[in-house]
């Protein structure tokens, strides 16, 4: 008798789970959000390099409120890719990204918002002391590979 009950509960229990799966698949991209180890002038390894899916169904414009440095295109998910921080000011430092579409990448940090947009767009120059949100989102819509490479050097 306990052999029939434990069937009869299986196969509804099997179903809630295949059910539940899509839509947990669909809230993680929007918690996404990796907190990078902090780094000074002269870290290692140089570049540090960075792989994931960009993009989302909010639109970079609203995340950048409109004061945005430079061209900001298309969508990403509500929270940052990454937090950065920078724990002594950089007299150079690079933020690259690439993928397999347009791109973007927009930066809020503590001396501004910054945005670009294109094949491998890239923020550089000198960074002050500081949290950075990153976000990176993709141009046409949609989600896309991307590989971010951050660096003390011209890439």
């Amino acid at each position: 008798m306990k052999f029939l009950k434990l069937r009869f509960f299986k196969k509804p229990i099997a179903l809630l789970g295949f059910a539940l799966v899509p839509m947990l698949l669909s809230v993680l991209p929007a918690m996404s959000q990796e907190v990078l180890k902090p780094i000074s002038p002269r870290f290692t390894p140089d570049p540090q390099v960075y792989v994931g899916k960009a993009g989302g169904d909010l639109s970079l414009s609203e995340i950048a409120t409109n004061k945005a440095n430079g061209k900001c295109e298309g969508g990403a998910i509500a929270a940052p890719n990454f937090i950065l921080t920078t724990e002594k000011d950089f007299g150079f430092l690079s933020l690259k990204v690439s993928g397999d579409r347009v791109v973007s990448i927009l930066v809020k940090g503590p001396d501004g918002i910054y945005c670009r947009t294109g094949k491998d767009p890239e923020l550089s120059g000198a960074w002050m002391a500081g949290k950075y949100q990153i976000w990176l989102g993709t141009a046409s819509g949609g989600r896309g590979d991307y590989k971010l490479s951050i660096s003390e050097t011209s890439q």
